[in-house]
């Protein structure tokens, strides 16, 4: 839907009618210095600011303009809530420095923790039996999002209730899991006004694609995209991406398929599977050129961490049957980020990736061959 105001909010507008519309009253010319036009031209900014608040109080009463609460509102009337942020995982091994004679119970929610900011709970009574010297339990952040995955074994270490006879607890598994749901941010807001968008269709008893794609998208926060497919009468195929490009795994694929064959959602004809998209490969080779005195400044806006190459990989894996396009490399490399300030190159020639239609269960992957050089000119 294209841009739209409820109200006039153009400053020369306001001006010309407010200034205008007092010479009109006073039936005289008023020259700039005179008392009445400076305080018409005072008016003016406080008009400006009050439409232009009006204006965005009134978009925000459409899908396409609310954000935070007031989408929250919004996706209220459908039934459809923000999704919360999800919690990081990780399995715990509670050790003791000799075996005892008696059994060891662990209660449910014993808490561990890396440097006494981040938390982790164990999620079931363990019972460390008696002779032996550990036993593992699973264990859960007590914080929702992905800034607590990527904890290495090792790394959560410190137990926090204490136990007698336990020595010490540690993770032996890397936490992952954790997600940040549908946040009050931009990108959070946009992920939830497209679930919004979708959920009248769940109302259909007769197996839409897009009620599909609905139940899909409300399976697990991390699920960016959803390609339904049904090569044949009555078989429904439903392909989830998880984000960044990740292909979802078996705990992932259990939850869309429960979302999305539920009684009260699948058509008693249809059989529902789900399944994940199917990778194609590609690899990344360029050479692009610069002149000696934007060389350092060419190379870090390409080459480094967030630079062109990386966007444009973000880019490319971040949606299904998003065909590969090295038109958008070259597109990232010429052009990174103007608005950041960044130099781009002034001629790239890209090798690889070549175009590449990509199918609707398809999403492309990059192989992590990358091959780039640069060489001054002028």
């Amino acid at each position: 839907m294209a841009e739209f105001d409820f109200v006039q909010t153009d400053a020369s507008k306001i001006y010309t009618a407010i200034v205008g519309g007092l010479m009109d009253a006073v039936n005289e010319p008023l020259y700039p210095g005179d008392e009445r036009r400076i305080y018409a031209e005072a008016l003016v900014v406080v008009f400006v600011s009050l439409y232009n608040e009006f204006n965005d109080k009134m978009k925000q009463r459409t899908l396409q303009f609310a954000r935070g609460q007031v989408l929250d509102a919004i996706g209220e009337r459908y039934g459809v809530k923000r999704a919360a942020p999800a919690k990081a995982t990780a399995v715990f091994r509670f050790s003791v420095e000799a075996a005892q004679p008696q059994n060891i119970v662990i209660d449910a929610g014993t808490k561990m923790t890396t440097d006494g900011s981040v938390y982790f709970a164990t999620d079931q009574v363990a019972v460390l039996q008696a002779g032996k010297l550990s036993v593992e339990v699973p264990g859960t952040c007590t914080e929702g999002g992905e800034a607590y995955n990527g904890f290495t074994a090792g790394t959560i270490g410190t137990l926090v209730d204490l136990i007698p006879y336990i020595s010490g607890a540690v993770n032996t598994t890397a936490s992952t899991g954790g997600d940040d749901g549908e946040p009050y941010t931009e990108e959070g807001d946009e992920k939830y006004r497209e679930r919004i968008r979708l959920a009248p269709a769940t109302l259909s008893t007769a197996g839409p694609e897009s009620g599909y794609r609905y139940f899909a998208l409300s399976a697990d926060p991390g699920i960016i995209d959803v390609a339904i497919d049904s090569p044949e009468a009555n078989i429904i195929k439903i392909y989830p991406l998880m984000a960044g490009g990740g292909l979802p795994d078996s705990e992932v694929l259990g939850k869309v398929l429960a979302a999305c064959s539920a009684d009260t959602v699948r058509p008693m004809t249809d059989q529902v599977e789900a399944l994940a998209p199917v990778a194609v490969p590609y690899d990344v080779e360029l050479k692009y050129y610069c002149t000696q005195d934007n060389e350092a400044d060419t190379v870090r806006a390409i080459e480094t961490e967030g630079g062109a190459i990386e966007r444009y990989n973000e880019w490319q894996t971040a949606a299904l049957a998003r065909d590969i396009n090295p038109d958008q490399l070259r597109r990232f490399v010429l052009s990174p980020n103007w608005e950041a300030g960044l130099v781009g190159a002034d001629r790239v020639e890209v090798v690889s990736p070549v175009f590449t239609e990509i199918g609707k269960h398809q999403v492309a992957w990059f192989s992590g061959n990358l091959k780039v050089s640069h060489e001054v000119v002028g």
